[in-house]
């Protein structure tokens, strides 16, 4: 069975959580509701750049603003995030998820960021079959640093859309902005930095973590 949207048993929950529905809500919104300002313009912004590109080539700005949006789904969208609610394979393994843990190192060697953060049931410390991988990249508020960022959250996904891995990525600068977390998460780190450690003093470093990760 796959997993489900969600689990109270409203009608209106019930509605949403039809696999169509979920499926075309993810395309339209492409999870702007849960970025930051800066990445919600930066999201919009390849929008209107494809939509630019494509209306001079079909001269209809209506249907370019249709197929820019899709492409900016398709390269920086989360499919394999959402497809956990439209089918019941396995999504999460042992093997996947050491394989993209690799690839979180190689990029963040190249972009630099501030930490990156493992949340949700990475750093409860249990997946299942049907997991994504939740990761947060804090940065910098300076305008290269939040661009560098949004960048590599773009790669992340993209690479997550090739390798056919749910990765749900989003960017921040502000601490604050994992106020809105469980209380029970506490985020494991990859850099250890010395912001981050004084509001979450008991994180996790993240291979340490790994070695204590159950996946069912």
């Amino acid at each position: 069975m796959p997993k489900l949207k969600y689990k109270d048993k409203s009608f209106v929950s019930y509605l949403l959580s039809f696999r169509v529905i979920v499926f075309l809500s993810n395309i339209v919104f492409q999870g702007i509701r849960y970025m930051s300002l800066g990445e919600k313009i930066y999201k919009i912004s390849i929008t209107i750049l494809f939509s630019l590109i494509l209306n001079v080539l079909i001269e209809n700005i209506f249907i370019s603003l249709i197929f820019a949006h899709l492409l900016n789904y398709v390269i920086n969208g989360q499919f394999y995030v959402v497809f956990r609610y439209l089918s019941n394979s396995r999504t999460m393994s042992r093997d996947d998820l050491n394989k993209y843990i690799l690839i979180i190192e190689k990029y963040i060697n190249l972009f630099k960021p501030l930490d990156v953060l493992g949340t949700g049931s990475f750093c409860r410390g249990k997946m299942g079959k049907s997991s994504d991988l939740d990761m947060r990249i804090y940065h910098n508020s300076d305008f290269l640093s939040s661009l560098k960022a949004y960048i590599m959250a773009t790669v992340l996904r993209a690479i997550g859309l090739y390798t056919k891995f749910p990765i749900d990525v989003y960017c921040f600068s502000d601490l604050d902005f994992l106020d809105k977390l469980d209380e029970i998460e506490i985020p494991v780190n990859f850099l250890q930095n010395e912001l981050f450690l004084k509001k979450y003093p008991n994180s996790i470093y993240y291979k340490i973590q790994l070695e204590k990760l159950i996946i069912l």
